[in-house]
């Protein structure tokens, strides 16, 4: 399995300390150990003698004589007292000793001295000692030659040493670098995820140290920066639907007042007609009366034109705000019939109302009797004679609504116009003769003022004619 750099550098360097370690502690053992070993040695004799010493002072030599068996034994040393004459009163080495013994029961044989240099790596003291019934010279000789033994049994011992070292300590740097590279290399994965914006994945390091810290840092970065990435989607899906809506509300206003230089070029090409020949007394020109009559009624028609497009200009403004109050139904219904009924009596069309007169809603009254007069004048417009038109206003309690319904009787609306309808200068009589049709702008105002005043609309074919719905909701917040 291939490991990460990291992985290989850690097994390094652990690798490296664990074995200079190892020998540094071989080499301190090896070179330090005997001279070490040699001051202790040297400072529990010395210790040892002062102690004998200072007990037998207050001894006799038979009494004080276990005392140096004792220190012999424990210290591996040699110990042996004499006289002024070199005569051997005591020695812990010699199991017997050939010669006579003194009337006191001490040896008396004469030994050699032996010289310091005689035994290497040897520790030899020469000191007077007291005791109660003499004054003897305490010889004392002790060996270092074990340690050094140790010594070239550690050098011997070397190569296996060596053997169990490397192995331990490589097998102890690989499993200590694995145990502690495997959660970094596995958040590292997780991260170059989350580099490249894949926040699928969630770190899991159960602990409670700076890894554990770690993984839950990282943890928590993903969550927020993936919020931040749908805010932004977001953000910018809006941003771009509402440029969309920009460029078409743009294109629709640039469509729009072209069609309305187009509405008003042609009666002002028609009036420039009528008034040079008036002028200069061209024909049928010469009746002014009549012309001027007509150019007055173009005028009117004009004038009519621009209001509404005033109209329209004034609910397109961010600064246009709602004028709300209580709104009666039955009452608004009734001032707009009331208006229309001369346009309704000239074709023979009967208005039939049916109308709750305790229904009212909270909204603007000006936008919304400006909507439904639109849309009872547009009736009146395209009914034929002699048809009926019916008025209909209830309320739907279950959805909190009221529903006004126009239906002109006697009349068809092709499918095709009825997706155009509520376009700008849309009419359905293609000729655009003023005497069978108005501007072009009722339904388009009536789309306008439904927008602001959060009112749903449509138009249909019905077996009596054309309904037109129009869903108010009680009141607007």
């Amino acid at each position: 399995m291939r490991m990460k750099r990291i992985t290989y550098k850690l097994f390094l360097i652990t690798s490296f300390i664990l074995l200079a370690f190892a020998c540094l502690i071989y080499l301190t053992l090896y070179f330090f150990l005997p001279t070490f070993y040699e001051q202790y040695k040297t400072d529990q004799l010395q210790k040892g003698i002062v102690e004998m010493i200072d007990e037998s002072k207050d001894l006799p030599i038979q009494n004080a004589l276990p005392l140096f068996d004792e220190y012999a034994q424990k210290n591996n040393a040699m110990i042996y007292l004499h006289n002024e004459e070199g005569i051997i009163i005591y020695a812990s080495f010699l199991s017997v000793i050939q010669g006579n013994a003194s009337p006191n029961g001490m040896y008396d044989i004469t030994v050699p001295l032996r010289n310091s240099s005689d035994l290497p790596n040897s520790f030899d003291v020469t000191m007077p000692i007291h005791f109660q019934d003499a004054n003897l010279t305490l010889v004392v000789s002790a060996t270092y030659q074990p340690i050094n033994e140790a010594s070239q049994v550690l050098a011997l011992f070397l190569p296996y040493i060596s053997i169990i070292v490397v192995i331990i300590g490589i097998g102890s740097a690989y499993l200590y670098s694995r145990f502690i590279t495997r959660p970094l290399i596995y958040i590292n994965k997780a991260a170059q995820k989350m580099a490249n914006l894949d926040f699928s994945e969630r770190i899991e390091v159960r602990a409670n140290d700076e890894m554990g810290e770690l993984s839950n840092s990282l943890n928590d970065l993903s969550r927020n920066l993936q919020q931040s990435m749908l805010d932004l989607q977001d953000a910018n899906q809006k941003l771009k639907s509402e440029m969309e809506k920009e460029r078409e509300v743009e294109k629709k206003r640039r469509d729009f007042f072209a069609i309305v230089a187009h509405e008003l070029k042609t009666p002002l090409t028609i009036m420039k007609g009528h008034l040079e020949g008036m002028m200069y007394n061209i024909g049928p020109y010469k009746d002014r009366d009549t012309y001027l009559q007509k150019n007055f009624q173009t005028v009117q028609d004009m004038e009519q034109l621009v209001r509404e497009i005033i109209g329209i200009s004034k609910l397109e403004q961010h600064t246009f705000k709602l004028q709300l109050e209580e709104v009666n139904l039955a009452e608004l219904i009734d001032t707009i019939t009331k208006d229309l009924g001369f346009f309704a009596s000239q074709k023979d069309i009967d208005l039939i109302k049916k109308i709750d007169s305790q229904l009212s809603v909270h909204t603007d009254r000006f936008l919304l009797e400006k909507a439904c007069k639109n849309i009872i004048h547009n009736a009146i417009m395209y009914s034929p004679n002699d048809e009926k038109i019916y008025i209909e206003v209830k309320q739907n309690s279950l959805l909190h609504q009221i529903n006004f319904r126009v239906i002109n009787t006697g009349v068809k609306i092709n499918e095709e116009d009825i997706q155009h309808i509520f376009k700008p200068f849309y009419r359905i009589e293609k000729s655009r003769n003023r005497n069978t049709g108005g501007s072009g702008l009722g339904l388009f105002i009536v789309k306008q003022i439904s927008e602001a005043l959060f009112i749903t609309y449509s138009i249909n074919n019905t077996e009596q004619g054309v309904e037109f719905l129009v869903i108010l909701p009680l009141s607007i917040k």
